[in-house]
């Protein structure tokens, strides 16, 4: 297992330009926003904003901080994402625009190339043992949790191969569960 810290995280632009972001790991290792299988990031913000276009890529955006946004996607649908903490899984090449509710967000993202790779999300707030034959993403989003052993503090990270035991201890948990195609 990986542990990824938050103070380790490198500050970056969203891919259009119009945000920050902190890349947290990708497949390849360092793909950054461009070639990646699957990518988690974090990003902020501040300011109502079209988001960046990944041709054939699916997003799962969960709102981590803030008081809330509207995602305004080409033809009509709005998503509206008020609660912190709950996955909404939309496609990357629908053009999308990001309406604030009041102030600044954080938000992470996973993005997965379509018929590449695909992923199972759960938010835990209660001990878990997961077994998955995949790659198992983990990020501590409010409090501190024990992941094999290791210290998750808030906004710290994990890449695990195969099982991760998460002991919740009050913690909120991000956990994705990444299947190659």
């Amino acid at each position: 297992m990986r542990i990824i810290r938050k103070s380790e995280l490198v500050e970056g632009r969203w891919r259009n330009g119009m945000g920050v972001s902190w890349d947290i790991a990708s497949e390849p290792p360092g793909s950054g926003s461009t070639e990646f299988g699957w990518r988690f990031a974090i990003a902020r913000i501040d300011a109502d904003v079209p988001f960046s276009n990944y041709p054939d890529t699916d997003r799962i955006f969960t709102l981590i901080e803030g008081k809330g946004l509207d995602l305004d996607f080409a033809g009509g649908r709005t998503l509206a994402v008020g609660q912190p903490f709950v996955p909404h899984v939309y496609a990357c090449d629908v053009d999308t625009f990001c309406r604030l509710r009041g102030g600044s967000c954080r938000a992470l993202n996973l993005f997965l190339r379509r018929g590449q790779y695909r992923a199972d999300v759960d938010i835990l707030t209660s001990n878990a043992d997961l077994t998955h034959p995949g790659q198992i993403l983990v990020f501590a989003l409010k409090g501190a949790a024990t992941v094999n052993g290791g210290i998750l503090q808030q906004g710290d990270a994990a890449i695990a191969a195969e099982h991760v035991m998460i002991e919740a201890g009050g913690a909120t948990v991000y956990a994705a569960l990444l299947s190659p195609l």
